[in-house]
């Protein structure tokens, strides 16, 4: 079976991905109202590497002497992505965050 995009092929697979990721945070969930700091772990990794990442792409506005802009408008074309990666990271930190309070109740 040939497939003509990368997202065409990975489309079979999707749900078994899907399936092992839930498994996983359902698990890790289990194990965190046993007291096992796993998941905090991981919101604290995620969002330190997203801060670090969010400081590099933004390096080059400190410089010019802007230190509070909002979006990635501003930011030179190559920095573009690595903002939204690190956007992505904290946002998926505070999510990870809130199931946690949410499950510890």
């Amino acid at each position: 079976m040939l497939y003509n995009s990368y997202e065409t092929a990975m489309l079979p697979i999707l749900p078994f991905v899907m399936l092992l990721v839930a498994g996983t945070v359902l698990t890790a969930l289990a194990r965190a109202k046993q007291g096992d700091p796993f998941l905090l772990y991981l919101a604290l990794g995620l969002a330190g590497a997203g801060l670090i990442l969010l400081f590099m792409a933004k390096l080059p506005l400190y410089r010019q002497g802007r230190f509070l802009t909002f979006g990635s408008k501003l930011l030179p074309a190559n920095r573009r992505r690595l903002y939204r990666v690190a956007c992505a990271l904290i946002g998926l930190s505070a999510i990870i965050m809130l199931v946690l309070l949410a499950a510890l109740r």
